[in-house]
C-alpha cells in the first residue's frame, strides 16, 4: 500500500476553501512560495512537485494546521530519548509547582512532556491523565563503509530511532517489501559507482512525505545529478564528514514534530 499523498489536491483544496478563485490559483502559489508563475502553474498541473516542505508554508500562510500523517499527538522526552504517544489531558491546567502530577505543555499543536520543562514558566500546564506509547519510528541506512553504518546507528538510536542498516542497495530495495520504513539515510556514491537514485524514486513510489537524507563527499562530481534529486524528490543534502547534531534534527523534525 502506498502512503503517497497527492499534494496538489490538497493545496488547490485548500486555496478553494480560502476563496481563492480557480484562475488565481497559479499566481497565489507563486506569490507564497516565492516562485515564477509557470513554475507554480508547472506545479498545480502536476507536471513539477510540490514537496512537504512548501505545502507546510502554504498552510502556515492560511493559518491551517496541516499534520500529514501524523498519528501522534504528545512526544515524551526523557534525557535525548523521544518516544511518540497519545494522550488524554485534564479538563483543567495545573501550576508548574504541582509535583504529583505528569504535565504536558504544548508546543506548535503537539504536547511535550519533558521532565526539564516541568518548571517553565510563561506557559499552560496540563496534567496528563493516560498516555498510550507507540512504537519507535524505523529508518533504513544505506551506506558501504561499515564505520559509518556504526555510526548512523549509534546516532539514530540515541534519540529513539530504530534503523535497519544495508552495505547494498539491492538488499535495501529488498527490504523494502515487507518493511515500511519512516525514513532513510542514504550514501550517494555506493560500490561500483552505483547511486540510490532507483532506490530513491522507489521509497517516494511507496511514500512520498518520508525524511530522505543524502551523505556524500561528492558533491562537485554529482552536483547535476543531486540537484535533480532534491527538485523532483524532496531529499535532503548533508555533506560528509557527517554532522550527527543536523542529522539527528532533521529526522526528530520530521519523524516526531512535525
Amino acid at each position: 500500500m502506498s502512503d503517497k499523498l497527492n499534494y496538489v489536491d490538497i493545496v488547490t483544496q485548500l486555496l478553494n476553501k480560502k476563496g481563492v478563485g480557480e484562475r488565481k490559483h497559479a499566481s497565489t502559489l507563486a506569490s507564497i512560495l516565492g516562485l515564477q508563475y509557470n513554475s507554480a502553474k508547472q506545479k498545480l498541473d502536476g507536471k513539477r512537485g510540490i514537496t512537504l516542505h512548501e505545502v507546510k508554508n502554504i498552510f502556515k500562510y492560511f493559518q491551517e494546521s496541516f499534520d500529514g500523517n501524523k498519528n501522534h499527538n504528545c512526544i515524551f522526552i526523557m534525557n535525548s530519548i523521544h518516544k511518540r504517544c497519545n494522550i488524554e489531558i485534564s479538563d483543567i491546567t495545573i501550576g508548574p509547582e504541582e509535583e504529583s502530577a505528569t504535565h504536558a505543555i504544548k508546543s506548535d499543536g503537539m504536547y511535550i512532556i519533558d521532565s526539564t520543562q516541568i518548571q517553565k514558566e510563561g506557559v499552560e500546564h496540563f496534567k496528563v491523565e493516560t498516555i498510550d506509547f507507540l512504537p519507535a519510528p524505523k529508518i533504513a541506512i544505506l551506506d558501504n563503509n561499515n564505520d559509518i553504518l556504526d555510526l548512523m546507528e549509534k546516532i539514530v538510536k540515541r534519540y529513539g530511532i530504530d534503523s535497519d542498516t544495508f552495505n547494498k542497495k539491492g538488499d535495501l530495495l529488498q527490504s523494502m517489501e515487507s518493511i515500511k520504513y519512516e525514513g532513510y539515510i542514504l550514501d550517494w556514491l555506493l560500490d561500483f559507482n552505483e547511486t540510490p537514485e532507483k532506490a530513491i524514486v522507489k521509497i517516494r513510489e511507496q511514500n512520498s512525505i518520508c525524511p530522505i537524507i543524502i551523505l556524500t563527499g561528492q558533491v562537485d562530481h554529482f552536483e547535476k545529478s543531486i540537484g535533480e534529486m532534491i527538485l523532483k524528490y524532496d531529499v535532503q543534502l548533508i555533506e560528509k564528514p557527517a554532522k550527527p547534531f543536523i542529522i539527528s534534527s532533521l529526522l526528530l523534525s520530521s519523524l516526531f514534530f512535525n
